[in-house]
């Protein structure tokens, strides 16, 4: 079998490669970064989707913008690429394909294989499945629970810290302070004890007031009373200066107890996010409790609501809360079985329509947006086709 010289472009690869590799192989952030560059519309700012299915097309044109497009890939994985260059058996390609699987790190690896001259058809179709079935694993909304778990847990060892850390500075300006007051007191008694000595002096002066020694007697009353002066200036700034002491005490105590607090509220914040993680990889829901959580004060007051997309084995906990707020549940899997036709049907059906934005086809995406604006039902996208993110849209379906 003869191999091919060069690499495929991307304009010359089947069209069901472009969506996989623009979504696989370029992050948003970049395809923003091209789209300015290459901007021939008049339309400013494009969502998400939109930019994606606008590369989408670019990929099947011979243009300045699939150019721009293949050379920015090529430049990002030039050094896989030149890994893979080296290579012209199919067999090591496959094992190479698979390294990169195994690692998590598909995307430059996809583009190198799928461009590869010497790649084979049924190789292709492996990656070609291998990235699609990666882009409906809902693994994806659990690894984000487990990485905002793991943020939570890094800020409480932080908060941790700073608790200990504020203790021992406060138990230290503690020390400090009834230091500083020990040492007033002794002031304060040692002035009290020499105005007390001044007293008995002036008793004596009185006494001995005619006798030869008055004048000296007299003398050493001015330089006692100097003294005096002198301590009570003193024994004054000590006790101004406790002041600051106990007034620094006090907000030290209020911050400790401040961070207490905090501390207290990032742990209900950990426990709810374990508690929606348990929930996300497979633990049972019974209905009793998902009821008595999520539904005394909440009434769909019989409305039918629609599910598209997802996966099919959460359907059912998505039905147990549905019917929790006095509602009827439906679900399409957004056309990879259910088929088109039914999806026309559940929205006809259906008062109000919620779409995972991470598992759902395009194309569905598309008819149920046109559908509900023609007919006035209300959407609401959530971010991802968990447990905790379909709650806060059927909520606000409530709302």
């Amino acid at each position: 079998m003869s191999l091919k010289s060069q690499r495929t472009k991307l304009s010359s690869l089947d069209s069901r490669f472009h969506c996989s590799i623009i979504g696989t192989c370029l992050t948003l952030t970049e395809l923003r970064k091209i789209y300015r560059k290459v901007k021939l519309f008049s339309k400013s700012t494009l969502n998400d989707y939109d930019l994606h299915h606008l590369f989408v097309g670019f990929a099947r044109e011979s243009s300045y913008a699939n150019r721009r497009v293949q050379k920015y890939l090529d430049k990002k994985y030039l050094h896989v690429i030149r890994q893979f260059a080296k290579v012209r058996s199919v067999q090591v390609l496959q094992r190479m394909w698979q390294d990169a699987l195994e690692k998590g790190d598909v995307a430059g690896a996809y583009w190198a294989l799928v461009t590869h001259p010497a790649v084979s058809e049924d190789l292709l179709d492996e990656a070609y499945g291998q990235i699609h079935m990666l882009s409906h694993l809902s693994s994806a909304s659990a690894r984000v629970d487990m990485l905002e778990l793991s943020r939570l847990r890094q800020r409480t060892k932080e908060l941790e810290k700073q608790i200990a850390d504020m203790r021992t500075d406060s138990q230290n300006r503690l020390k400090e302070k009834d230091e500083i007051i020990r040492t007033l007191n002794d002031s304060l008694k040692t002035a009290t004890k020499k105005e007390e000595k001044l007293q008995r002096v002036k008793t004596q002066l009185e006494t001995d007031e005619k006798a030869p020694i008055v004048e000296q007697l007299r003398k050493k009353t001015r330089e006692f009373a100097t003294k005096l002066t002198v301590e009570q200036a003193l024994a004054k700034r000590m006790q101004e200066q406790a002041e600051q002491w106990k007034s620094s005490a006090k907000y030290a105590e209020e911050r400790y107890f401040s961070l207490e607090q905090r501390l207290d509220q990032t742990s209900q914040e950990r426990d709810g996010l374990e508690a929606t993680l348990s929930n996300l990889l497979g633990m049972e829901c019974p209905e009793s409790r998902t009821e008595s959580k999520n539904c005394p004060n909440k009434d769909l007051c019989g409305r039918c609501i629609l599910f598209v997309g997802g996966r099919t084995s959460l359907s059912r906990h998505f039905s147990h809360l549905v019917e929790g707020y006095n509602g009827h549940f439906i679900h399409h899997d957004g056309g990879r079985e259910d088929g088109h036709f039914k999806l026309e049907s559940s929205l006809s059906q259906a008062d109000a329509v919620l779409c995972p934005l991470d598992c759902i086809s395009h194309e569905a995406m598309k008819k149920i947006k046109r559908y509900c604006s023609n007919n006035t039902k209300q959407l609401v996208m959530v971010p991802r086709a968990s447990l905790s993110a379909f709650v806060n849209g059927l909520n606000e379906v409530v709302s």
